[in-house]
């Protein structure tokens, strides 16, 4: 989101490149690398090369996210004088004014960053220290020959302290990279310089940092992760478009464009629901038909009146997928089985207040926090939110808040109509008190209810009969993806008109509008926009 509002208030810049590396560069900064804000130089710090550099604008957000410098900076991007040029500039004391504590590397000139890597690797290797030299580099400037001199000269040094990490959005400044120059089989061009070669999905957080583990247990050898991107992840009418590549918004759509980064809808199959069989294999079919998420439902048969599973089951299933496990602990005394769901690999665990008070909350978010899961507070239908949740800055530790849309303890019921009120009413005030995270709805979910609760605030939901209950388990994702997807674009016509620019707005969006407009009751006003 910095990014875009630094693009949108210079006039220019680079919003494509900067979206396919975002999460790519949020992994790095907030779970993999070691860094330190207050001492950028550090000398045991790990050390960021941003090779492909006009994903500045990118790079420049998640640099202030992480504390390097005032957020607000980033409003100054590309202005005379400030120190957020369009390209990064290595940060030192002699040149404090023309740069920020963080960077080190001045880019620009294509393919030279892998160079610069190798130097401090070898570097790091005599010096016998135990750093990692992270590379983030281009499918366009891998044209460039010194991109595959550095390539045969890191296999050569055996610099298994250096991960290169591909970018692989396949655009470039002239276009689609396969039109221009192709570059598959990039995998097996890798592989045959003796690189050990790891290639996931670049948007998929969880896929992220496993390939940064694997690859810090590679020896003898450096590795790259070959991260299959999108350029323009998020904003819908850039996505995979090369006119983006260097292209700033106009400045009067960006509350618009804040607000689509702010709405994203994550579908996640609940594996209770539906037919009794294995839960691998349900969780394999959530996954290959597109969900976003695996929910979860743990029931004690106290708490709750019935049972499902455990701990020990969660862990047996954690190999299957990547997919982020998001544990919903309907259970009593949380706090005393918290580890336990900790050690099987959750990525999120939520807890509910009707089961453990202020005291007992902060321990469980501590230790949540302190092994990087991601911490969550459930309400039923008749509970309202804490009001100790509201004070003392709680709401920052918080990733998810889930309001209850059935009562809890079975799997099949029907949405309680009344929620939406409550939701809605909650919503609005976890966003007077900063709250930054996902409103999660549970129970009753389909492609009736989702837009109305997508409209009251929920942006994570938890669909259960409506997947598994369906013979079509990929089908039944792709409808909810679809009911979101509208309730999105209705959200930010209705955001446009509010704000004056409707038809300029659909005019921008009218690729994406089109195939919807039945649904929008657009199709007029769209076949007048020429």
């Amino acid at each position: 989101m910095l990014a875009i509002q630094g693009i949108a208030e210079a006039g220019s810049g680079h919003p494509g490149a900067s979206f396919s590396a975002a999460e790519i560069m949020g992994a790095l900064y907030f779970r993999r690398m070691k860094h330190n804000a207050s001492r950028p130089d550090w000398k045991d710090r790990d050390y960021f090369i941003n090779s492909k550099a006009h994903s500045a604008p990118g790079y420049y957000a998640t640099l202030a996210l992480a504390g390097y410098f005032p957020v607000d900076e980033i409003k100054t991007l590309r202005k005379i004088e400030a120190r957020l040029q369009g390209h990064p500039v290595r940060y030192s004391e002699l040149q404090k004014h023309q740069s920020v504590p963080g960077i080190e590397y001045s880019g620009g000139s294509e393919g030279i960053g892998l160079s610069v890597s190798i130097g401090i690797a070898l570097a790091n290797k005599l010096d016998n220290k135990k750093n990692y030299i992270y590379t983030l580099i281009g499918d366009g400037e891998s044209n460039e020959g010194q991109i595959w001199e550095a390539a045969m000269a890191a296999a050569k040094f055996r610099l298994d302290n250096m991960v290169a990490i591909l970018d692989r959005n396949r655009i470039q400044q002239d276009g689609f990279t396969e039109d221009v120059m192709p570059l598959d089989p990039v995998r097996d061009k890798w592989a045959a310089f003796n690189w050990n070669v790891i290639e996931i999905d670049g948007h998929k957080v969880e896929e992220i940092i496993d390939a940064l583990y694997k690859a810090s247990q590679t020896r003898d050898k450096p590795s790259i992760i070959i991260c299959n991107t999108i350029k323009g992840y998020g904003i819908r009418h850039m996505t995979n478009n090369p006119q983006w590549h260097g292209k700033a918004p106009p400045l009067k759509h960006t509350p618009i464009l804040l607000e689509e980064l702010e709405s994203e809808c994550l579908i996640a199959p609940s594996i209770i629901a539906g037919e009794r069989e294995n839960y691998d294999e349900k969780v394999r079919k959530a996954e290959r038909g597109g969900a976003d998420v695996i929910h979860l439902d743990v029931m004690d048969g106290k708490f709750v009146p019935n049972t499902t599973f455990f701990a020990d089951t969660i862990k047996k299933l954690r190999h299957i997928t990547n997919l982020p496990f998001d544990a919903h602990l309907m259970i009593e005394k949380p706090l005393e089985h918290i580890q336990s769901y900790i050690d099987a690999r959750c990525d999120i665990i939520t807890v509910h207040a009707e089961a453990c008070n202020e005291v007992e909350f902060l321990q469980i978010n501590d230790k949540l926090l302190a092994n990087g899961i991601s911490p969550g507070i459930a309400v039923n239908p008749d509970t309202e939110i804490p009001e100790w949740l509201f004070h003392h800055h709680y709401l920052e530790n918080i990733d998810v808040i889930i309001i209850m849309s059935v009562n809890p303890g079975f799997a099949g019921q029907k949405f309680i109509p009344e929620i939406l009120m409550k939701m809605s009413l909650t919503n609005k005030k976890l966003r007077e008190y900063g709250f930054k995270g996902y409103v999660e709805a549970d129970g009753g979910i389909d492609a009736t209810t989702l837009q109305d609760v997508y409209e009251a605030g929920a942006r994570i939901l938890v669909a259960g009969s409506a997947v598994y209950g369906s013979s079509d388990i990929h089908g039944a994702i792709i409808q909810l993806k679809h009911t979101g997807n509208v309730a999105l674009e209705r959200r930010l016509l209705k955001h446009a008109t509010k704000l004056g620019i409707r038809v300029d707005w659909m005019k921008t969006r009218k690729h994406i509008l089109i195939p919807l407009a039945k649904e929008l009751e657009i199709e007029e006003e769209l076949h007048a926009i020429k």
